[in-house]
């Protein structure tokens, strides 16, 4: 079961020496309580932030395309936290009784090279079933062709960035196990803020391990597993 918010400042500040917070005093934290308040998320930020692909923040995403609707925003999809969009991830469906296929990426410069033209056409004509996908300037997701129907899926992963925690009972995305890694980076900051330049390094260098052991347990072993 994951940590609380609560749970893991008092983890910080125990270690600290500090004095710890209590649900009836959390939100009128003082002085180093409440920078530690900070230091949490912030460690969470940069555990996140570490890999573009940590598999605890991946989002199965879908939506209903519209007729004549070739880029969607990520306002539009409810899709602000994204960090990174699996492209290779994009399946369409064109209906119940048919099956899935699998989406083709293209990069924004194929995309403007070869259709762009016959996708802007006003007339419409060129509307059709989506074969490709692409990611503009922007970060819209595009279709092409656009579609000719309100009625396709197309369905879709993204890694998810990291929303601070606020309330004393919210938890984070950080595996269980990996919850110290928050710990110990929340006190790299404490440490930076103090002065104390030699438990900080200390606290930089065992971040630094953590972060490797993570990306060995639950990266490359999942790129290990599909290649076997």
């Amino acid at each position: 079961m994951a940590s609380s918010y609560l749970v893991l400042i008092n983890n910080v500040l125990r270690d600290l020496n500090e004095v710890e917070l209590t649900s009836s005093n959390f939100s009128s934290s003082r002085g180093v309580q409440t920078a530690v308040k900070d230091y949490v998320n912030r460690g969470i930020d940069d555990i996140i932030n570490a890999d573009t692909e940590w598999p605890f923040t991946v989002v199965n995403k879908s939506f209903t395309t519209t007729a004549g609707t070739r880029l969607y925003t990520r306002s539009a999809l409810s899709t602000t936290n994204t960090k990174t969009v699996d492209f290779d991830s994009f399946t369409f469906l064109e209906a119940a009784d048919k099956k899935e296929i699998t989406l083709e990426y293209i990069t924004y410069s194929e995309y403007l090279d070869n259709y762009h033209e016959r996708d802007t056409d006003p007339t419409g004509n060129s509307r059709a079933i989506p074969v490709y996908v692409y990611e503009d300037p922007e970060n819209n997701i595009g279709l092409s062709p656009v579609p000719d129907k309100a009625t396709y899926t197309v369905k879709y992963y993204y890694y998810a960035t990291h929303t601070a925690l606020s309330a004393s009972t919210d938890t984070s995305s950080i595996p269980t196990r990996f919850e110290n890694v928050i710990i110990e980076r929340a006190k790299y900051y404490a440490y930076t803020l103090r002065g104390d330049v030699q438990n900080a390094q200390l606290a930089q260098m065992q971040f630094d391990k953590s972060i490797k052991r993570m990306r060995v347990e639950l990266i490359n072993k999942q790129l290990y597993m599909r290649a076997v």
